[in-house]
C-alpha cells in the first residue's frame, strides 16, 4: 500500500513536470513524442497518479527524470535524486519540495 508521503511526493513531482513543460510552451503530445512515453503516461505523471505506475514511486521518478532530461531540465529541480532505486529508507525530508527546504 502506498504511503501518504509517497502520494504527496508524486503529486509534487507531477506538478513540477507540468510547470516545466508549460514554461517551455510544450504540449502533452510533444513531450510524449520527445520522451517516447504515451500521452496517457504523461498525463498520469503530471497528475501525480502513482497508482497508474503500480504504486511504484521508483518507476514514477524514473519517468519524471527521463521526461525532464528530454526537456533539458535538470532533474534535481524536480526535487528527486537521479538514482531513485537506492535502498535508502524514504524519509520525511525527501517529501519536502525543494523550494520549501530551508537553505543552509
Amino acid at each position: 500500500m502506498t504511503r501518504l508521503v509517497e502520494i504527496r511526493k508524486a503529486k509534487e513531482i507531477g506538478r513540477l513536470v507540468r510547470a516545466s513543460r508549460e514554461s517551455q510552451h510544450l504540449s502533452v503530445q510533444t513531450l510524449a513524442g520527445l520522451s517516447g512515453y504515451s500521452v496517457n503516461q504523461i498525463v498520469n505523471l503530471e497528475n501525480g497518479n502513482i497508482y497508474a505506475f503500480h504504486e511504484n514511486l521508483d518507476h514514477f521518478i524514473e519517468l519524471a527524470v527521463h521526461s525532464a532530461e528530454k526537456m533539458n531540465v535538470d532533474p534535481s529541480l524536480l526535487g528527486v535524486r537521479s538514482n531513485p532505486s537506492s535502498n535508502e529508507p524514504f524519509s520525511i525530508e525527501d517529501s519536502i519540495p525543494v523550494f520549501l527546504q530551508k537553505l543552509a
